[in-house]
């Protein structure tokens, strides 16, 4: 009779897996609760309690698959992102002290070919934050978005953001050409 082997249990290394990622974990959210409220306010209770929450949740959550980034290509999309941010917020401003509020609101449809998962949801996440657009839904991969100037070539600005958040991030899928919507 053959003697049967069994592999030794992947425990240690899971349980090391998810120790690492609660560790990256309660850096993280201690560091974000530091920079957006100071040194001080990190030693709240409040804010003990949401480090400690989020590094819990970090536990009990199941493992999303990794974030593959391409390091050389996220200073360009930072650039790029404080660049639309500024001239964004000053072209809201703009309008906003203008006496006529020359503003043109309108829902724009733009159809992505980023993956789903965190390419999708980063490129929703930054034309949120840029002055002037929102993101109101999404519907498979397209998307239908606010804007304050239905005039302005949004489309092309969506396209710029969308190649260079798909140069950001090593996944296959995100390679192919854009289609037009």
């Amino acid at each position: 009779m053959a003697e049967s082997r069994t592999p030794p249990p992947a425990f240690p290394d899971r349980a090391r897996a998810r120790l690492k990622r609660a560790g990256w974990t309660l850096l993280g959210a201690a560091g974000l609760w530091w920079i957006l409220a100071g040194t001080s306010a990190l030693l709240e209770p409040l804010a003990l309690l949401a480090v400690i929450l989020a590094t819990a949740a970090s536990l009990a959550l199941p493992p999303g698959r990794p974030l593959a980034l391409r390091p050389r290509a996220v200073p360009g999309l930072v650039a790029c992102f404080l660049r639309a941010s500024f001239l964004g917020g000053v072209d809201v401003a703009r309008r906003a002290l203008d006496p006529r509020l020359p503003i043109a609101p309108a829902f724009v449809a733009y159809r992505s070919d980023l993956p789903h998962g965190p390419p999708l949801t980063l490129f929703m996440a930054v034309i949120s934050l840029l002055p002037g657009t929102l993101s109101v839904r999404l519907e498979g991969r397209l998307l239908t978005l606010h804007v304050l100037d239905r005039h302005a070539d949004t489309q092309t600005a969506l396209a710029d953001l969308e190649a260079r958040i798909r140069a950001a991030f090593d996944d296959p899928r995100a390679t192919h050409p854009r289609r037009t919507p």
